[in-house]
């Protein structure tokens, strides 16, 4: 199972929260959960399991698994593992009074469900994230989140749930930076992704031309869109686009341009297409845009 969803239909709901100091040796699972977890490791070091899948888990390391995804955490003998352990609902209401519905973990077989896939997608193109299944997370500013959602939890009242949603929301906007950094620097590919993506930001007032591609990467440009596509979530010629209409909104702020004189500025083709694509992407025609951009 792999699950989908849009920021549009993200509402999350914290069902349990807690720090849990491990014993030596201490463990748990395998199991199941029946909603999304996550398990971030502030101190000490064990091992983690998710589906087969068998992971060093030391200080700074965030996991997630989904609904019926079969996992195990074991404490190191030497130095157990300190776990901050976050549950949550992808959407849902918060109760006027008390806590919020949630369901124990269960125990689960060994052989249980190891074909089970483990990736959530949130959102769509350039402004998606991908939650992987194990990522480095550090940082004193992770343990003050996951420490507040802690509390959050434990007050039971429908502020201290609003405030574990905006905790959620806020994880998952430092896990996309987080993830879309280590992505651009953690090989060869994702840092030339990066000097594309950066180049095409630059001449995006000029004519499009595909043969950059091949350029700027000594690569097919099929194979270099290809390689974009997966790590933006949107093709070169899609982002090139979207920023060429950043400066056609910047120009109509902030310029006295025609619409025409901007059409030609950004190198569109025509007036007809810069304005007919600009009302499609941004919801306005360029005289409402500029008209709007100057109210207040």
């Amino acid at each position: 199972m792999s699950w989908e969803i849009g920021w549009e239909n993200l509402s999350p709901i914290v069902s349990y929260a807690n720090r849990l100091v491990c014993s030596p040796g201490y463990r748990f699972g395998p199991r199941i959960v029946h909603d999304h977890q996550f398990i971030w490791v502030a101190e000490g070091f064990g091992e983690a399991e998710i589906q087969g899948r068998k992971y060093a888990a030391t200080s700074g390391d965030l996991f997630h698994y989904g609904p019926d995804v079969p996992h195990r955490f074991t404490a190191d003998q030497a130095k157990p593992f300190v776990l901050f352990g976050l549950h949550f609902k992808t959407g849902g209401t918060i109760p006027a009074q008390g806590a919020v519905a949630y369901l124990q973990p269960t125990a689960v077989a060994e052989d249980y469900g190891l074909n089970r896939s483990n990736e959530w997608l949130i959102g769509s193109q350039q402004d998606s994230l991908r939650i992987p299944e194990y990522v480095r997370f550090p940082g004193s500013d992770a343990e003050r989140l996951f420490e507040s959602t802690v509390h959050c939890f434990q007050q039971s009242d429908p502020y201290h749930h609003l405030l574990n949603q905006a905790n959620v929301v806020r994880l998952f906007s430092e896990l996309r930076r987080v993830v879309r950094r280590q992505t651009e620097t953690g090989s060869e590919q994702g840092r030339l992704m990066r000097k594309v993506q950066d180049l095409l930001k630059v001449k995006a007032a000029m004519p499009y031309d595909r043969a950059w591609l091949r350029e700027w990467t000594n690569y097919h440009e099929n194979h270099a869109s290809s390689l974009f596509l997966k790590q933006y979530g949107m093709s070169p010629h899609e982002y090139f686009l979207e920023r060429k209409l950043d400066l056609a909104k910047s120009l109509l702020a902030d310029s006295d341009d025609s619409v025409g004189e901007i059409a030609d500025r950004l190198a569109f083709g025509s007036v007809h297409y810069f304005s007919r694509l600009f009302k499609a992407r941004i919801g306005y025609g360029p005289i409402a845009y500029r008209r709007i951009s100057r109210t207040i």
